[in-house]
Protein backbone atom coordinates (compact mmCIF):
# COMPACT_ATOMS: atom_id res chain seq x y z
CA UNK A 1 0.00 0.00 0.00
CA UNK A 2 2.93 2.49 0.10
CA UNK A 3 4.77 1.93 -2.97
CA UNK A 4 2.32 3.81 -4.68
CA UNK A 5 3.13 6.89 -2.49
CA UNK A 6 4.63 10.32 -4.00
CA UNK A 7 7.92 11.89 -2.92
CA UNK A 8 5.95 14.12 -0.42
CA UNK A 9 4.35 11.19 1.29
CA UNK A 10 7.67 9.58 1.75
CA UNK A 11 9.44 12.68 3.12
CA UNK A 12 6.75 12.82 5.69
CA UNK A 13 7.70 9.36 6.57
CA UNK A 14 11.49 9.87 6.61
CA UNK A 15 10.21 13.24 9.45
CA UNK A 16 8.05 10.64 11.03
CA UNK A 17 11.39 8.57 12.02
CA UNK A 18 13.43 11.65 12.43
CA UNK A 19 10.84 12.38 15.23
CA UNK A 20 10.84 9.69 16.97
CA UNK A 21 14.92 10.18 17.23
CA UNK A 22 14.43 13.78 18.14
CA UNK A 23 12.15 12.26 21.06
CA UNK A 24 15.19 9.43 22.09
CA UNK A 25 17.90 11.70 21.66
CA UNK A 26 16.37 14.66 24.24
CA UNK A 27 14.94 11.51 26.11
CA UNK A 28 11.49 13.23 25.76
CA UNK A 29 8.59 9.99 26.34
CA UNK A 30 8.76 8.30 23.39
CA UNK A 31 4.81 7.59 22.20
CA UNK A 32 4.23 7.53 18.80
CA UNK A 33 1.45 10.69 17.66
CA UNK A 34 0.18 9.25 14.42
CA UNK A 35 0.20 6.01 12.54
CA UNK A 36 3.45 6.81 10.66
CA UNK A 37 5.57 7.01 13.87
CA UNK A 38 3.64 3.58 14.85
CA UNK A 39 5.05 2.22 11.56
CA UNK A 40 7.92 3.46 12.17
CA UNK A 41 9.00 2.32 15.43
CA UNK A 42 7.62 -1.08 14.80
CA UNK A 43 10.01 -1.03 11.99
CA UNK A 44 12.71 -0.12 14.36
CA UNK A 45 12.22 -2.44 17.04
CA UNK A 46 11.60 -5.14 14.00
CA UNK A 47 15.42 -4.00 12.89
CA UNK A 48 17.26 -3.99 16.55
CA UNK A 49 15.10 -7.45 16.92
CA UNK A 50 17.14 -9.10 13.69
CA UNK A 51 20.68 -7.16 14.62
CA UNK A 52 20.66 -8.88 18.14
CA UNK A 53 19.58 -12.03 16.31
CA UNK A 54 22.03 -11.95 13.68
CA UNK A 55 24.98 -9.41 14.47
CA UNK A 56 25.26 -10.00 18.06
CA UNK A 57 28.66 -9.13 18.17
CA UNK A 58 27.93 -5.80 16.00
CA UNK A 59 25.14 -4.80 18.61
CA UNK A 60 27.65 -5.54 21.71
CA UNK A 61 29.92 -3.09 20.09
CA UNK A 62 27.41 -0.21 19.87
CA UNK A 63 26.17 -0.45 22.98
CA UNK A 64 28.54 -2.06 25.44
CA UNK A 65 29.38 1.20 26.83
CA UNK A 66 26.14 1.56 28.22
CA UNK A 67 24.67 0.53 31.73
CA UNK A 68 22.50 -2.78 31.45
CA UNK A 69 19.11 -2.97 32.31
CA UNK A 70 17.23 -6.24 33.11
CA UNK A 71 14.75 -5.87 30.36
CA UNK A 72 17.60 -5.24 27.40
CA UNK A 73 16.58 -6.63 24.00
CA UNK A 74 13.26 -7.92 25.28
CA UNK A 75 11.43 -6.81 22.28
CA UNK A 76 8.52 -8.11 23.69
CA UNK A 77 7.90 -5.71 26.61
CA UNK A 78 9.35 -3.27 24.67
CA UNK A 79 6.75 -2.68 22.12
CA UNK A 80 4.11 -3.48 25.15
CA UNK A 81 5.33 -0.89 26.80
CA UNK A 82 5.60 2.18 23.38
CA UNK A 83 2.10 1.53 22.05
CA UNK A 84 -1.47 1.96 22.76
CA UNK A 85 -2.65 -0.69 20.33
CA UNK A 86 -1.21 -3.02 17.15
CA UNK A 87 -3.27 -1.94 15.06
CA UNK A 88 -1.03 -1.03 11.90
CA UNK A 89 0.19 -4.52 12.05
CA UNK A 90 -2.93 -5.73 10.53
CA UNK A 91 -2.00 -3.97 7.74
CA UNK A 92 0.32 -7.04 7.15
CA UNK A 93 -2.44 -9.26 7.49
CA UNK A 94 -3.51 -10.85 4.10
CA UNK A 95 -6.72 -11.61 5.35
CA UNK A 96 -7.41 -8.27 6.29
CA UNK A 97 -7.11 -6.86 2.51
CA UNK A 98 -9.11 -3.30 3.01
CA UNK A 99 -8.87 -2.74 6.54
CA UNK A 100 -7.47 0.31 6.13
CA UNK A 101 -10.62 1.64 4.39
CA UNK A 102 -12.56 3.57 6.98
CA UNK A 103 -15.72 2.56 5.58
CA UNK A 104 -14.71 -1.50 6.07
CA UNK A 105 -17.07 -2.93 8.32
CA UNK A 106 -13.92 -4.98 10.02
CA UNK A 107 -12.36 -1.22 10.65
CA UNK A 108 -15.68 0.77 11.95
CA UNK A 109 -16.03 -2.53 14.21
CA UNK A 110 -12.82 -2.22 15.77
CA UNK A 111 -12.72 1.46 15.80
CA UNK A 112 -9.30 2.62 13.90
CA UNK A 113 -7.80 5.22 12.95
CA UNK A 114 -5.92 6.60 10.57
CA UNK A 115 -4.88 3.51 8.43
CA UNK A 116 -5.17 4.21 5.14
CA UNK A 117 -1.50 5.49 3.73
CA UNK A 118 -3.22 9.11 3.11
CA UNK A 119 -4.13 9.18 6.56
CA UNK A 120 -0.68 8.32 8.63
CA UNK A 121 0.45 11.55 9.47
CA UNK A 122 -2.64 12.84 10.76
CA UNK A 123 -2.16 13.24 14.73
CA UNK A 124 -4.25 10.89 16.61
CA UNK A 125 -4.38 13.46 19.40
CA UNK A 126 -4.64 17.34 18.21
CA UNK A 127 -3.36 18.61 21.18
CA UNK A 128 -0.18 16.13 20.85
CA UNK A 129 0.18 17.51 17.27
CA UNK A 130 4.16 18.02 16.79
CA UNK A 131 5.15 21.56 14.94
CA UNK A 132 4.52 21.74 11.19
CA UNK A 133 7.29 24.15 11.06
CA UNK A 134 9.37 21.63 12.06
CA UNK A 135 10.92 21.02 8.46
CA UNK A 136 12.26 17.95 6.49
CA UNK A 137 15.73 16.28 7.01
CA UNK A 138 18.35 18.07 4.28
CA UNK A 139 20.59 16.12 2.38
Amino acid sequence: MTLRQDGTWRGNMVRAFDDLVADLSSEAEVEPRCTAEEMALHLGIARARALTRNRPRRVQETVGDLPEHCRDFDWHACSDMLFQDHDVLMLFDNSLEGIEDSDSHVNQALGMVNLAAQDWFDPFDPEQTRNPNRGFRQQ
